[in-house]
């Protein structure tokens, strides 16, 4: 008769705190190797040792290295997604809920930075490490903000864009100032024009100035 062997357990969700310390832990670790060297230039060993923690317990809490590098980018579209579709639904006029738009994007970058860094090297390669699930996130903030851009050209205050276009123009920009960040954070770098500090107030200010003029209803010729 074979010998009966004992099911492993399943591994349950841990409320205690400081198993969701050592999550934290591993998870900013991680954010932030990411950022820097990219998925592929990240080892597990590396996010276990800036973390102080030990191998077995970053698998205890994610599956494997790409299943924590995609909460990671979940946990970021999650966020935005939350803040888009609240500003889609304000009962604010359209050029209000774009300017909202953009500060909470500029506001949630700076909460954490290194999202944009992550995201625009992600996009870069192809996106290769994002799957359906995290792309569905995408598609919401994405979505939220053609809501915003169609309320606003039925009701005259935007002209008729390619949403895609639009959301390029908003976006691309913020990304871009947080790789040149990254490039001026550089020792040797700080006196180069380029690399100068732009407080993220004035981006903010820039970019909402800069998209109310790309879909400012365009002048009647006589």
């Amino acid at each position: 008769m074979p010998a009966r062997t004992t099911p492993r357990p399943r591994r349950a969700a841990s409320t205690r705190p400081a198993s969701r310390a050592s999550r934290d832990l591993i998870f900013t670790a991680a954010a932030e190797l990411f950022s820097a060297r990219g998925f592929d230039g990240t080892g597990v060993d590396d996010i276990a040792h800036a973390a102080r923690l030990n191998k077995a317990m970053l698998y205890y809490h994610f599956d494997s290295k790409l299943a924590l590098y995609r909460e990671i980018v979940r946990d970021m579209l999650r966020a935005v997604g939350a803040r888009a579709l609240h500003t889609a639904d304000s009962p604010e006029p359209a050029d209000a809920r774009l300017v909202a738009f953009i500060a909470g994007l500029v506001r949630l970058s700076d909460e954490r930075p290194w999202f944009p860094p992550l995201m625009l090297r992600e996009i870069v390669e192809g996106a290769p490490r994002l799957d359906p699930d995290t792309l569905v996130l995408m598609k919401d903030v994405f979505m939220a903000f053609g809501r915003i851009l169609g309320d606003g050209h039925r009701t005259g205050l935007f002209r008729p864009i390619n949403p895609v276009l639009a959301y390029m123009s908003v976006l691309g920009p913020i990304l871009l100032n947080a790789a040149r960040e990254r490039a001026a954070a550089r020792p040797g770098r700080l006196d180069l024009p380029m690399f100068a500090d732009v407080p993220h107030a004035d981006l903010t200010a820039h970019m909402q100035h800069a998209a109310l003029r790309l879909l400012s209803p365009e002048p009647t010729r006589a």
